[in-house]
């Protein structure tokens, strides 16, 4: 394996302070690592026994055939609830489609929005800009509170059988990556997450598809994966159509980028900033990030009670204003 190691660190706060929430460009990333081979890319410090501290690992050649690959490239689906990915709300994009600030919609934050209702009063759910990304797997629901299938996974049972061999190949990858700290992340999953929550049985509990190209969502604004387990990592399948550039997974806090190739996965921190540049060319480029939402534990000490919230419980009346924020 191919091992390299970054040279600076801009430190978490000062980056995200910098850069989440927005596009990620060239003024982003000092080096780009066009990856040929399997490759380990280190942060430029040691852990406490003094061994390398990984940021990502790339494994090429990963899945022997194109189920994945072909179901990836089926879907065609979009959402507006990933502010965190989707990236600034442009006022004049905004106009374009007919609404104006402060009359017809007001920002919730800088990559969110909530509309005014028939009533005169402004909505409760912020939207983001639409992107092709689709959750698929399990989820804790944002206003059940229970733990459920996504809507996508529901509506698609073939394609969703199909999509569980991506925990065979990611596991794979991540343990030709690193061994060690794929049976921790195993032992966590195994000791906290019921097996029914699993895809395919592994140690992933949810996938995020996501496809990128000229025509619309050409790249990924900054941000951090909140539920994925701590001091984990998360895999990515990356699968390419054509010929583009660009299309880079950035870190910005360690100023470097990844041009991943064809048939690969990725396994990354994704607990610091990154976030996909922007595309250029005819072609596109589809990957299937596979994780491990620690919201999703109903075992053990680190259990979550599955308890369902407002309307759905007999005895909670929550704020749903506060419980979006």
């Amino acid at each position: 394996m191919k091992y390299i190691k970054t040279k600076t660190d801009y430190g978490y706060d000062e980056t995200y302070a910098k850069w989440n929430g927005k596009f990620l460009d060239e003024n982003s990333y000092d080096e780009v690592f066009t990856i040929t081979e399997d490759t380990a890319i280190m942060k430029p410090v040691n852990s406490v026994d003094g061994s390398d501290v990984p940021l990502a690992y790339v494994i090429t050649n990963a899945y022997p055939n194109d189920n994945v690959r072909d179901t990836l490239m089926s879907i065609t689906e979009t959402t507006t609830m990933r502010a965190n990915c989707s990236g600034p709300i442009d006022k004049t994009e905004m106009e374009k489609n007919g609404l104006v600030e402060g009359i017809n919609y007001q920002l919730r934050s800088p990559n969110s929005y909530k509309t005014k209702m028939k009533n005169g009063e402004w909505g409760l759910i912020a939207y983001a800009n639409e992107i092709h990304s689709v959750m698929i797997g399990f989820k804790r629901g944002r206003f059940t509170g229970t733990i459920e299938s996504s809507g996508w996974t529901k509506d698609n049972p073939e394609r969703w059988k199909s999509l569980q061999e991506i925990s065979k190949y990611n596991e794979d990858a991540f343990k030709k990556a690193n061994a060690s700290i794929y049976e921790n992340q195993r032992t966590f999953v195994e000791s906290f997450i019921e097996p029914k929550y699993r895809v395919g049985g592994g140690i992933f509990t949810t996938l995020s598809a996501n496809r990128y190209n000229a025509g619309q969502s050409t790249k990924m604004s900054a941000h951090i994966d909140s539920g994925d387990v701590n001091a984990g990592l998360t895999t990515m399948c990356c699968f390419r159509k054509g010929e583009y550039t660009g299309a880079y997974l950035a870190f910005p806090q360690y100023r470097v980028a990844i041009d991943a190739p064809d048939n690969s996965v990725v396994i990354a921190d994704s607990n610091r900033l990154h976030g996909v540049t922007e595309i250029h060319g005819e072609g596109e480029r589809f990957s299937c990030v596979a994780y491990c939402d620690g919201r999703l534990a109903t075992k053990g000490n680190v259990a979550k009670q599955v308890k369902a919230v407002g309307r759905f419980a007999k005895d909670t009346t929550p704020n749903l204003e506060g419980f979006l924020e």
